[in-house]
């Protein structure tokens, strides 16, 4: 079930970056959202989804198997959907680039890099914040769901690369140019490939934990048959 979902939204995920293609050399379909590089673009709310579904599925699997890590996992993944969804990142770096400046006025004609910069220094502090309450619960945690819980986590980690690495290599183009929109397709098409395998791998691990607590609490024909009447009255 994991593997067939996991296929489905790689099809989806290639076809809301082939819509940006085309939209951006071509023109059509009509609609600016259509374009991975603009906020609030389909692309996004895809993201958006994705975030929201690992945080639900983490939860469950917190409840079931009474484990502190997917409980960070989930609340980690519902922190970056709020601060993807507010675009605090941005807000932040544009707040930070005149401090930027002035402590590295080089840097005023290479782009947008100075908001980089500032981007880079809040989403370091978020990290962090993220990270630390990830390892404290995972260290606690037992064999099993310190494995779970950290493959889940390695797929944000190749997210956290096309969100910081690429996007700072992608800072210096101009808008519009080539190099903006390669970069676009590598950076935002990265990311929201990036997470599939996630939102795939924790449904797959919720379906298995539900299907042991149902095969736990319901006894099988086979088991019945080998109880004498005495045992089924």
């Amino acid at each position: 079930m994991g593997s067939l979902l996991l296929a489905l939204l790689l099809v989806v995920d290639a076809a809301v970056i082939a819509l940006h293609l085309a939209y951006t050399l071509l023109g059509v379909p009509a609609g600016v959202h259509f374009d991975l590089g603009v906020d609030r673009s389909y692309g996004e709310f895809l993201l958006y989804i994705k975030f929201g579904w690992i945080a639900l599925l983490c939860a469950l699997l917190a409840r079931r198997r009474r484990s502190a890590a997917f409980a960070a996992v989930a609340a980690g993944s519902l922190m970056l959907l709020l601060e993807d969804a507010l675009i605090l990142h941005e807000r932040v770096g544009w707040a930070l680039e005149p401090v930027v400046l002035r402590a590295a006025p080089g840097l005023a004609g290479l782009g947008i890099l100075s908001v980089q910069v500032g981007e880079l220094l809040w989403l370091a502090t978020l990290a962090l914040t993220i990270s630390t309450v990830f390892l404290i619960s995972w260290r606690r945690a037992g064999a099993r769901d310190r494995r779970d819980a950290l493959s889940i986590v390695v797929f944000f980690a190749v997210m956290g690369f096309f969100a910081v690495v690429v996007d700072t290599a992608h800072s210096p183009f101009a808008l519009g140019s080539a190099g903006d929109m390669i970069f676009t397709v590598l950076e935002d098409g990265g990311e929201i490939v990036a997470l599939t395998p996630a939102v795939a791998l924790a449904f797959s691990l919720a379906l298995t934990s539900l299907n042991a607590v149902q095969g736990s609490t319901v006894t099988s024909p086979t088991s019945l048959s080998g109880l004498s009447p005495r045992h089924l009255e």
